[in-house]
């Protein structure tokens, strides 16, 4: 699809005031860069600007103390599942302290959740009538699946089939 098929489709949507409103935008890096760019550009059916991207990446992290962090990196080899915990209490304070702005928050740079192997649910379970999640997914389509970081080589990390309705997903090609 084209950025402004996108754009509108997400606006129609975006503009139901009740349901599901978890929706995901995939491509390479490089288009999701530009589609931000056109994006922040546009805006909502309520007249307001489309917020800028949120790395995600960025919100674990500083969601972590300094601290907590160096403990838990000098502790990651030998004892993952305490820091992938970690990593999944942050991403769920990240979201939810994002979501208090009410309207729609565009999410980029889930790296992290991705090589944490976390639970994306909490995604599907907050983003419901006026919290509006919008993520920016570095992936393409292969066949009824969506094959995550496909750019950067063999890729066996797939977006969960249940995650996002597929009329909530779209595809932009460069």
């Amino acid at each position: 699809m084209k950025d402004t098929e996108v754009i509108e489709a997400l606006r129609g949507r975006l503009a139901v005031p009740t349901g599901r409103h978890l929706y995901g935008i995939i491509g390479a890096y490089t288009v999701l860069d530009r589609f931000a760019g056109k994006l922040a550009q546009a805006r909502t059916s309520a007249d307001r600007r489309f917020p800028k991207p949120l790395s995600v990446n960025r919100g674990i992290l500083e969601a972590i103390p300094d601290d907590e962090f160096r403990q838990l990196v000098a502790d990651e080899a030998k004892r993952p599942e305490p820091t992938a915990a970690h990593v999944a209490r942050a991403f769920e304070t990240f979201l939810r302290s994002v979501l208090k702005a009410k309207g729609p928050v565009i999410l980029t740079d889930l790296e992290l959740v991705f090589a944490y192997h976390l639970e994306l649910s909490v995604l599907r379970s907050l983003a419901a009538d006026e919290d509006q999640v919008i993520l920016l997914l570095p992936g393409k389509r292969e066949g009824g699946r969506v094959v995550m970081f496909a750019e950067v080589g063999e890729s066996n990390t797939m977006l969960p089939s249940n995650l996002i309705a597929d009329n909530h997903l779209w595809e932009l090609k460069d």
